[in-house]
């Protein structure tokens, strides 16, 4: 096929870019090209990146293809980006021979062995293509390329997609995952026709016992970013920036719906394919399923590790837990506790990882836990969250018996805690049950209100809601809560706005396993 080429500078190569630099929610991350440009020809020149899904990794190969393959004009594509006005701007424009390779079209429906063949075979077709007649017949695919590196000092950039799908598409199969790493290692380390690699993925490299065997690589991950963290997700002036062109949707509330992962370079990144999604529909709601779905959730979650449950019971409630990150694989076949189904939970972009602890980024996500659990029937959580509506009705109607009955009837049955009776496995029930109040309520817990601190402030998001004061008490009296609530003067956390507030006190008697319920109002002036 003369003039075809697989993988090495093709002609077509900056189309996916084009299409997103016309999309009318762009957002300018071109300055990933002066980053990832200092790498070239250093021996910082293997680089991967992972990213949860819909975090822009293609987009990025894609500018990256545009800016870099040599044969191309393409300067017009950068015209009116941050990078044109980089001195290096034009030292790499167009200037290189890029290799660019989806993994998944030659990993998914193929076996490892066969997706290696395959890849060989048609870059080779492509070297074949740069330099007619020089390379033998049935040589391999590292000694071709070297031999157009010492006939012609042709070097390259290889630009891979989606470089971790044979750890997703063959999970267990350890000896063709070894197989695939040994083709890497092989392809790339120590290797002087490659200018620069430049990988992404879900997962960070694969780690054994005796380390990495592509130990080469710089890596920036979910739990470090480093130099890379502002060109993944959508920063909060890149959403307010957004939000300033005519759209419908206010910034409070894709804050609530899509922010949340926190990164200690630049602080809080939205999913920036929901974002873009839910400004072009005009409206909030979980388009992560669109992509993920409830397996893959669901496989995780229900694995039979000590303290998951109980874990994942935290986190659906609002808290944030405690995590060891180190002892992850970088695989999803070979867990050996919680810490580790949690770790890749966070590379998987279902969970936010601050210092050390991990919570729930945002609505959106937590959609995705609640739905889940739900359809699993888990115990009680499914329970809670099933009834947390019911509850919160019963609690607006002044229902005090029946939102004491709803609390107690969930009470023998929470076995995702090992023990129920103490203070804050019964805020984490209590955060549980009122699930439903956080469609129409903002929910802040131990917050700073009047002379202490609320147990549970819910601030109505539509001023027609009145706002709603729980304080927990254990073991002692729900009328004290209620006292408190009122010595304390917790109201004045209320803005001129809210006009009633419902004061409710919840006590919890260990010993007769009862859940007693007050329920004032209050008008505010």
């Amino acid at each position: 096929m003369q003039d075809y080429f697989y993988f090495l500078n093709r002609k077509n190569v900056a189309n996916g870019f084009r299409e997103s630099l016309n999309s009318r929610f762009f957002v300018d991350k071109s300055m990933l090209i002066q980053t990832i440009s200092e790498k070239i020809l250093t021996k910082e020149k293997w680089v991967c990146l992972s990213r949860p899904r819909r975090f822009g990794k293609t987009m990025a190969v894609e500018m990256l293809a545009a800016y870099y393959t040599k044969g191309l004009n393409t300067d017009f594509l950068f015209e009116k980006l941050q990078i044109k006005s980089a001195s290096t701007y034009y030292e790499h424009l167009n200037a290189h021979n890029v290799i660019m390779i989806n993994f998944n079209d030659y990993f998914e429906n193929n076996t490892v062995k066969q997706g290696i063949e395959r890849i060989s075979q048609n870059l080779i077709h492509d070297l074949g293509q740069l330099c007619p007649g020089v390379l033998p017949e049935g040589q391999d695919l590292v000694l071709c390329l070297d031999m157009i590196e010492q006939m012609y000092g042709y070097k390259f950039i290889f630009l891979i997609d989606e470089w971790d799908c044979v750890f997703r598409f063959h999970k267990g199969k350890k000896k063709e995952q070894e197989e695939f790493l040994s083709f890497l290692k092989l392809l790339f380390k120590d290797k002087s026709y490659v200018e620069l690699v430049y990988m992404t993925g879900i997962l960070p490299i694969k780690k054994y016992n005796t380390g990495s065997a592509l130990n080469m690589f710089r890596e920036y991950t979910m739990l470090e970013p480093k130099k890379l963290a502002p060109y993944f997700g959508f920063t909060e002036n890149e959403i307010k920036k957004l939000c300033s062109q005519d759209v419908k949707l206010c910034f409070e509330e894709l804050r609530e719906w899509y922010n949340g992962y926190h990164m200690a370079e630049i602080g809080g990144i939205y999913n920036p394919r929901s974002v873009v999604e839910a400004l072009e529909e005009g409206v909030c709601r979980d388009y992560w399923n669109k992509t993920g779905g409830f397996s893959e959730l669901e496989e995780y979650i229900t694995m039979n590790f000590d303290g998951l449950g109980e874990a994942v019971t935290e986190l659906v409630a609002g808290n944030e837990i405690s995590v060891d990150v180190l002892g992850f694989s970088n695989d999803l076949d070979s867990f050996n506790d919680k810490d580790e189904v949690i770790t890749a939970l966070i590379h998987l972009g279902y969970l936010s990882y601050s210092e050390d602890k991990v919570r729930i980024p945002n609505k959106e996500i937590r959609e995705e836990f609640a739905n889940t659990i739900k359809k699993l029937s888990w115990g009680t959580v499914s329970q809670l969250l099933k009834q947390s509506r019911e509850l919160l009705e019963a609690l607006l109607n002044c229902e005090e018996e029946k939102v004491g009955f709803l609390l107690e009837d969930v009470h023998d049955g929470m076995q995702e805690f090992k023990e129920y009776n103490n203070e804050h496995t019964l805020k984490c029930v209590i955060h549980l049950a009122f699930y439903a109040a956080a469609d129409d309520y903002v929910l802040k817990f131990e917050q700073t209100a009047g002379k202490g601190y609320a147990d549970c402030i819910m601030i109505p998001k539509k001023p027609d809601r009145p706002g709603i004061l729980l304080e927990l008490k254990y073991n002692s009296s729900a009328e004290k809560a209620i006292t408190q609530i009122k010595e304390r003067n917790y109201i004045r956390v209320f803005d001129k706005g809210i006009h009633e507030v419902y004061l409710v006190g919840i006590n919890y008697v260990k010993n007769a396993k009862h859940h007693q319920c007050i329920i004032e109002t209050v008008k505010k002036n």
